[in-house]
């Protein structure tokens, strides 16, 4: 008990100037459901995240497609009596109790709508396996992309402290989602960020979810922007106060998959109490971002995924986005003061904060980091340009797509 309760007093979110700490009265730990798409990720970021969470989740849900975000066809990876398979699937990899549910998705029709509407589609299939898993309105949903995930601190505190926001007993879905505050390691242990947090994973009650929670708090697809896509501003907290949403209803709409990704709804961000930052606002969260074995792959992953990038294949890789600008500066140990962020200038295991358990490992920090300073050494477009030299690093920043 006194280890739970030192554990949930480290834990708040912030608002109006207020930081708003948990505790702890002896609850019993909640169920989590982890879902994620899976493609082309690195076993570097898998295995980290799998030694992060092992044992915890009551269930893994995982979707790969024979499709990019932009339809470009891709083999599948993890077909059943593959080596892949055998590890992901088979091997007890997120613990000996934690079932690992893979779906395969294909869908050969016509879009209807651009952006990221496939992914949504995708993961859609992510809440059906979690109701396949058995998951209920009193359980708690973590949906992440392949290469985030929480702390392993912070899972044990989502499973055991009075998190309002995880109570189904006051919970109305109107301010449903918890997001974590993650660090950002670009493609190395040895290039954690210093001056960025990514907004991911997030945290949501089966409650809320469309798909686990009561029907009669769906939105329609008429509500949302397409189907399967986010809804319409009048349903969101951000853009619109809930204001097409009927008042005399006790519960907020409903959460599907795209909601879950997006900053529209009300959400809190959830920090760890720290006494190394001038505010105390900790990580709870881990990005592996750019984690990848060859540049081959990583070329592939920037035309065809998100916001494609058309001639990746003719760049070299810190001329492609400026978190690859950041990420082989610091492997190649050039300066990285020009950059918009910037890596920690002493070795990881100088840091003061909470690190992966995977990168307490002796020796696989530097490892990973020698094993990728090889693997851009070989690229065969150098590293004689940066980003600084790709006229979009002009005001990129300015017209990323929102």
């Amino acid at each position: 008990r006194e280890v739970e309760e030192e554990r949930c007093s480290k834990y708040f979110t912030y608002a109006d100037g207020q930081k708003n700490f948990s505790d702890y009265d002896g609850r019993k730990r909640r169920r989590v459901f982890l879902g994620s798409l899976i493609a082309d990720d690195s076993w570097h970021a898998l295995g980290a995240i799998a030694m992060e969470t092992y044992g915890i989740y009551t269930a893994v849900a995982l979707v790969e497609s024979n499709r990019t975000q932009t339809g470009k066809s891709r083999k599948l990876r993890f077909v059943n009596g593959t080596l892949e398979h055998k590890i992901l699937v088979e091997s007890n990899f997120f613990g000996p109790n934690t079932p690992v549910l893979l779906d395969h998705y294909s869908y050969e029709g016509p879009i209807d709508g651009g952006g990221l509407i496939r992914e949504h589609m995708q993961r859609h299939k992510i809440i059906e396996l979690w109701k396949e898993a058995g998951m209920t309105p009193d359980d708690v949903g973590v949906l992440t992309d392949a290469d985030e995930t929480l702390t392993r601190d912070f899972l044990r505190a989502v499973q055991t402290c009075d998190f309002p926001h995880l109570d189904p007993e006051i919970q109305n879905c109107h301010t449903a989602k918890i997001i974590a505050a993650s660090k950002v390691f670009e493609g190395s242990p040895e290039c954690m960020t210093a001056t960025r947090k990514w907004m991911h994973p997030d945290v949501i009650l089966g409650k809320c979810i469309d798909g686990i929670g009561d029907d009669e708090f769906k939105l329609t697809d008429d509500q949302r922007q397409r189907k399967y896509a986010w809804r319409k501003k009048q349903y969101t907290a951000k853009y619109g106060n809930y204001s097409g949403w009927p008042k005399q209803k006790k519960t907020y709409p409903l959460w599907n998959a795209a909601d879950f990704r997006r900053d529209q709804s009300g959400h809190v961000i959830m920090f760890e109490d720290v006494d190394y930052l001038p505010f105390r606002m900790g990580h709870t969260g881990y990005h592996f971002h750019n984690y990848f074995e060859t540049t081959e792959l990583l070329r592939m992953k920037y035309m065809t995924y998100g916001h494609p990038i058309a001639n990746a294949s003719t760049m070299t890789v810190s001329e492609m986005h400026p978190d690859l600008d950041l990420m082989v500066d610091c492997v190649l140990g050039r300066s990285t003061t020009n950059n918009r962020h910037n890596t920690l200038t002493s070795p990881l295991e100088e840091f003061e904060g909470r690190i992966p358990i995977a990168y307490a490992i002796e020796g696989y920090s530097m490892a990973r980091h020698s094993e990728l300073k090889a693997i851009l050494m070989e690229d065969e477009n150098g590293h004689n340009t940066t980003w600084h030299d790709n006229p979009k690093s002009k005001d990129w920043y300015e017209n990323i797509p929102k």
